[in-house]
């Protein structure tokens, strides 16, 4: 019997080893087309495009833990992108305070990222929120009703994986985790915190004050593509850029192709999520290629022009992008002591 424990246990930890988790995608997926079907069948689609994205997002903590909880990830992930959906619809109505706000909620992250990586994800999901928000900005009804629509995304999303998980226990196992990650030397934290909040908010300043459609692109890359080490920002950065390339160029030929068919977009969106979360632990590439095919398909089927849709994420993208390498570059870069590190993917 322990023979064949130990058997089962190898088998479970080569299937880990693995960079395609298809079984865990199989369960993060179905809520994404559910709620866009539901938003046009009810002649809301914008409120089901909202409701979908949150759910892709929420979908990458089904494969995380919080302090030893299952679901906690999602569950807090969701919470806290509610309220971040509220307050950056209200302070995306003046510029100034949604970058003192973005900055102080990069920063945090940042802090997260040298301790947990679990509760780094959780945080960037926050902050991702907070500027996708900030860029629809509206009074308190209009704040509402996006932190609505946003909450009913991420629990049918919670609700959708748990059961799911229920059906099919072994594609719910969490992802293998990261290696615990030793205390931050004062300097290093202390610096990567005022990198990330200075990276944030000249990102988002430059992105509005060029007039650039879905300006919430550029700081959300420059605090995701930001590391602690300078060669660690620049090989992200790079890595960035090349799935976002080449993301945008399957999505748009994709959506050219179709004619904007609507049942193709959703079939193409749902594909490329699905990619995202099986490609959650590969090569950031790879994700970066899978989660920019599925953004721009996913705002194809609110108003179309696939073209036009790339071309933005990809200015932005080298916005922030260019930013991030340039600030990574104010010292200090790293640890006096030099101790190997892996480059986890997350989401």
């Amino acid at each position: 019997m322990r023979l064949r424990l130990d058997r089962l246990r190898g088998l479970r930890a080569l299937e880990l080893a693995r960079p395609f988790y298809w079984r865990e995608a199989a369960l993060c997926v179905p809520a994404i087309p559910l709620l866009l079907i539901v938003g046009m069948a009810t002649d809301h689609t914008l409120r089901g495009l909202i409701a979908a994205g949150a759910a892709f997002s929420v979908g990458f903590g089904a494969a995380r833990d919080l302090r030893g909880r299952r679901w906690a990830a999602m569950l807090t992930a969701t919470l806290g992108m509610t309220l971040a959906a509220f307050i950056g619809s209200l302070a995306g109505q003046w510029l100034p305070a949604l970058t003192v706000i973005a900055a102080a909620a990069a920063a945090a992250c940042a802090a997260c990222a040298l301790y947990d990586e679990d509760l780094w994800w959780v945080v960037l999901q926050v902050v991702v929120a907070l500027l996708i928000a900030g860029y629809y900005p509206g009074g308190l009804h209009p704040a509402f009703g996006r932190a609505e629509t946003v909450l009913a995304g991420g629990a049918v999303q919670m609700a959708t994986v748990i059961l799911l998980a229920r059906l099919a226990p072994r594609a719910a196992s969490r992802l293998p985790p990261p290696s615990p990650k030793p205390p931050p030397e004062t300097r290093l934290l202390v610096a990567h915190v005022l990198r990330a909040a200075l990276c944030v908010a000249l990102s988002l300043d430059i992105a509005q004050s060029l007039g650039l459609a879905n300006s919430y692109w550029a700081p959300m890359t420059a605090m995701i593509v930001l590391k602690p080490g300078l060669s660690d920002t620049q090989a992200r950065g790079v890595a960035r850029l090349v799935g976002t390339l080449a993301g945008c160029a399957v999505a748009s030929l994709f959506a050219i192709a179709v004619g904007y068919a609507a049942p193709a977009l959703l079939f193409g969106m749902a594909l490329a999520a699905g990619s995202a979360f099986a490609l959650q632990k590969a090569h950031y590439a790879l994700l970066t290629l899978a989660i920019t095919a599925a953004v721009v398909l996913l705002l194809s089927m609110a108003r179309g022009g696939a073209l036009l849709n790339a071309e933005h994420r990809i200015v932005a993208t080298l916005i922030g992008g260019v930013i991030a390498l340039t600030v990574a570059r104010i010292a200090p870069h790293g640890p006096r002591a030099k101790t190997p590190a892996l480059d986890h993917v997350g989401a």
